[in-house]
């Protein structure tokens, strides 16, 4: 298969114009504030609103309860770093070359690139306060830093990951919490401190009438697996690794709660959408919880890039309970700015969809489209319930996701033309990416027990002739 990839990049200035009516008997005064949180490495049956088996995360089951879960989910990346950038930017990575994580070596020189436009620099254009909290990951050299790309408030640390627990000195390296640039010195529970700040900054914007954008990326439960000594205590049923989750996920899930109770006592939580969403699939080094879907963090198994999503939307808006059909973190985007009142013409280069008309209770299912994943010489589609993952140097694998979402059976040899056609759309899609703009760590492969799962029927790779 011949890849051709130019580049192709379009700035837009957004004003805004309009009031939003959410439901007909509630029409927005104002904009809403939006409110994005990202947990990081869970997996899909880590939160209560999944079904996880053995320990609840009860406030976003409420929240979720009240708002709705997207049932088929996704992510455009199955590592952090990626991931992050699709979601803040409402663009395919591979557009820019944003493909893998920062390389160690390089974070001082690279990050989300600088052609690219954020949701912060979008929302900051109309008017709204931007802050940005907790894991940042997206460059931590000159010009990479949050008040760079839109944010005028922020308490994060640079890199991909950092410990949890209090420190004895203040530190200055990439790891250091920073507020506003300036380092910090960790007090407290990571997670905690993350929430205290996000719910202060709130309440220092109790008298503002400008609306909120808030990017809220808990490292939780990323490595480290470190939780309060006191939080495992509740849990004494679960042994080992899954035990520090389960209090790890109990720390956050408490700070979520805190954080929306600021947005109550602010007045500001009847006109808030409020978005929560886990970064990629569960990650290998811990007992999370993918529940029946194959892979992990690092494949483009569903259990690498489906994940726990929900949206919880203003006061009087009636939201279905569930969506099935499936949905891609840039919608995030878009939704967010066509809820500011961003018209639709301002947003054609961005790549989700507006799930609005669907999240006021107009429509109960999403247009039918292809969503794309790409990591190096690896590709997946998914269009229309079919699946095909384009795996260079080995046979492609085709599922029918419809009756088969935990890709047990490999349907490649019996519907080749079905094959032929995604690939059509990948290679189509394919076009307009560029080569990534660095190189990520070697991906670890899949266990053999999930390999066992598609012995069957693997055929040859019929979906790469042209």
């Amino acid at each position: 298969m011949t890849i051709s990839r130019p580049w192709i990049a379009t700035i837009v200035v957004a004003v805004w114009t309009s009031p939003i009516t959410w439901a007909q008997s509630n029409t927005v005064e104002t904009p809403p504030n939006i409110v994005i949180v990202v947990s990081d490495d869970a997996g899909w049956a880590d939160f209560g609103f999944n079904g996880c088996p053995d320990f609840k995360t009860p406030r976003l089951d409420s929240l979720a309860k009240e708002g709705t879960v997207f049932q088929n989910g996704y992510v455009t990346a199955s590592v952090c770093s990626p991931s992050r950038a699709g979601l803040l930017t409402g663009r395919y990575q591979t557009r820019f070359g944003h493909e893998f994580n920062l390389p160690a070596a390089r974070q001082d020189t690279t990050g989300l690139p600088l052609t690219e436009k954020t949701l912060a620099d979008r929302l900051k254009a109309v008017g709204y306060d931007t802050a940005a909290f907790g894991k940042w990951h997206l460059g931590s050299g000159e010009g990479y830093w949050p008040a760079d790309r839109g944010f005028d408030y922020s308490y994060i640390f640079l890199r991909g990951s950092r410990g949890y627990m209090p420190e004895n000195k203040l530190t200055d390296n990439d790891r250091t919490m920073r507020l506003n640039g300036q380092p910090q010195q960790l007090k407290e529970y990571l997670t905690d401190s993350i929430a205290r700040h996000a719910a202060k900054y709130i309440q220092s914007k109790k008298d503002s009438s400008k609306p909120l954008f808030m990017y809220i990326a808990f490292n939780c439960p990323h490595s480290p697996l470190q939780a309060k000594p006191e939080y495992q205590q509740r849990f004494p049923k679960l042994k080992g690794a899954r035990q520090v989750i389960a209090a790890m996920q109990t720390s956050m899930d408490e700070g979520i709660g805190s954080i929306v109770e600021a947005l109550k006592t602010t007045g500001r939580w009847d006109n808030t959408v409020f978005w929560f969403i886990n970064d990629n699939g569960g990650a290998t080094y811990g007992q999370f919880n993918n529940g029946e879907l194959r892979g992990h963090k690092g494949t483009l198994f569903e259990g690498g890039v489906k994940v726990g999503w929900f949206v919880h939307m203003p006061k009087g808006t009636k939201q279905p309970a569930r969506i099935d059909s499936p949905a891609i973190s840039l919608d995030i985007a878009r939704t967010s700015l066509s809820a500011a009142g961003i018209p639709a013409h301002q947003l054609k280069d961005l790549e989700g969809i507006d799930l609005l008309p669907c999240l006021t209770g107009n429509t109960t299912s999403l247009p039918k489209r292809p969503l794309f994943w790409r990591q190096s010489n690896k590709g997946s589609v998914l269009s229309d319930g079919w699946k095909l993952l384009l795996l260079s140097g080995k046979p492609d694998q085709l599922f029918h996701l419809a009756e088969d979402p935990n890709e047990t059976t490999n349907l490649l040899s019996q519907h080749p033309d079905k094959a032929q056609q995604l690939a059509q759309l990948y290679r189509k899609w394919n076009r307009n990416n560029i080569p990534p703009a660095w190189r990520g760590r070697k991906i670890r492969k899949e266990s053999p027990t999930s390999q066992k799962a598609t012995r069957k029927n693997r055929g040859k790779s019929y979906a790469l002739k042209s």
